[in-house]
């Protein structure tokens, strides 16, 4: 791994022993050392050794330049920078400098002085573990480790930071992809691969659970078969976040290491999966954050008549509609495959109409009722279409080549069943529309 780190500091005890862990990082290391001051100005006052200063900008360079000769004795290259907060969020400046820097790492004390702290995580820590869009490591610090740091430098302790590596995975995409990037990584002594079976219904479907998990156990551990990490596949029962928390003390891992993104949302659009949250909240040791560079796939197809109780689920959420084999074509975008998004063309006594037009709440914002709008016209567009467009949508329907009629212009079915389900059209904040057939 090669890194441009950055690590914000408020000088506390807690942030300088964070930043003696930097040396234990594999590979070239570059720092940018960031402090956020909350004004540009204060009152003089007396400083430790009888100094004076004048501003907390003038004391936090003072700060900065010290811990930049403490990199520099380690062979680290070090820029340092003061950005001032005056008003403003102190999380949303740091993820701001992450991207303008381009940093592959943020690095993080869960507590600081300066940071106000919530139950178990500084809130500024929080709010940056939870929107970061690169790898995070939040160092925990307790007990005997807290006592060795205070007395030792960094790279002299008896263990480094990637000594014994407890990895969870749940065999998601992103979980193969973390595990794609620490591949080859020599500093690991020792890779602990563990997967959590939640609750089962019964027996049979944990026996099940069991030979699945640990077959696909074994295929990711023959990854570091010829590489000199040593392996150990575990397998355990119970709550994912829970478990993890308890096998890293109970293995006396040095690290977690694991995807921000689960099995269960990292089609969505989160910031961070929960079991990722709640490990890097509660855990007793460092944990280090996974950004994978996720590509997912989405596929946008007409479905088959087969796979019409797939866009009953989707519509139990949008008015509980029902489809009809004999009388619709039904289309739908598939994320990762889960149908996400879909629209229906019904085949009326007198004409085509397109409804049910519908994206998964988790999944709005990314284009995908475009993408299953394109296939619906392109497959259905040789015949005139009608539509009940909410007002709202308009706009949107005009780029597919629907223009705004009259309600009178509707055939009479489609009419007639608008008027049987809602009512009269004035005042219910719809628009009907239709679109000329493609020219031959």
């Amino acid at each position: 791994m090669s890194h441009l780190i950055l690590l914000p500091t408020d000088f506390s005890e807690y942030a300088c022993m964070t930043a003696n862990m930097v040396p234990d990082l594999p590979g070239a290391k570059k720092v940018i050392l960031l402090h956020v001051t909350e004004s540009a100005h204060a009152a003089s006052r007396p400083f430790l050794g009888g100094h004076e200063v004048t501003s907390p900008k003038e004391s936090a360079e003072r700060s900065l330049n010290e811990e930049k000769k403490r990199f520099l004795s380690w062979g680290i290259p070090v820029r340092t920078r003061i950005l001032q907060a005056d008003g403003r969020d102190i999380q949303g400046l740091i993820l701001t400098c992450a991207r303008k820097e381009g940093v592959d790492l943020i690095m993080l004390g869960a507590r600081g002085k300066g940071f106000v702290e919530g139950l178990f995580l500084g809130s500024v820590s929080s709010q940056i573990l939870r929107h970061a869009t690169t790898h995070v490591l939040i160092t925990h610090h307790h007990g005997s480790f807290v006592s060795r740091q205070k007395t030792e430098f960094a790279g002299t302790s008896q263990k480094n930071l990637f000594t014994k590596v407890l990895y969870p995975v749940d065999f998601s995409k992103p979980s193969r992809q973390g595990l794609d990037l620490i591949s080859g990584q020599e500093d690991i002594d020792e890779l602990v691969l563990l997967h959590v079976i939640p609750n089962v219904e019964n027996r049979k479907e944990l026996d099940q659970a069991i030979r699945d998990a640990y077959a696909q156990l074994q295929e990711l551990g023959r990854i570091y078969e010829k590489g000199r990490t040593k392996v150990r596949l575990l397998l355990r029962f119970g709550r994912p976040a829970e478990m993890i928390c308890d096998m890293a003390i109970q293995e006396k891992a040095t690290l977690i290491m694991l995807p921000r993104f689960g099995a269960s949302d990292f089609i969505k659009s989160l910031p961070i999966g929960s079991t990722a949250e709640e490990v890097a909240i509660r855990a007793k040791i460092p944990v280090y954050l996974l950004y994978p560079d996720i590509q997912l796939e989405v596929e946008a197809r007409e479905l088959e008549k087969d796979e019409f109780p797939l866009v009953e689920e989707v519509w139990l959420r949008y008015h509980q509609q029902t489809a009809d084999r004999s009388t619709d074509r039904i289309f739908g975008v598939f994320v990762e495959g889960m149908l996400v998004a879909v629209a229906r063309c019904r085949r009326h006594p007198d004409g085509l109409e397109v409804d049910g037009v519908f994206t998964l709440d988790d999944f709005r914002g990314r284009g995908y009722a475009r993408d299953v709008m394109e296939p619906l016209v392109a497959a259905c567009g040789k015949d005139e279409l009608y539509m009940h467009s909410t007002i709202s949508l308009v706009k949107f329907y005009e780029q597919f080549g629907f223009v705004v009629i009259h309600e009178n212009e509707l055939p009479p079915t489609i009419k007639a069943r608008f008027d049987f389900a809602v009512g009269e059209m004035e005042g219910s904040n719809v628009q009907p529309m239709r679109r000329g057939a493609d020219p031959l």
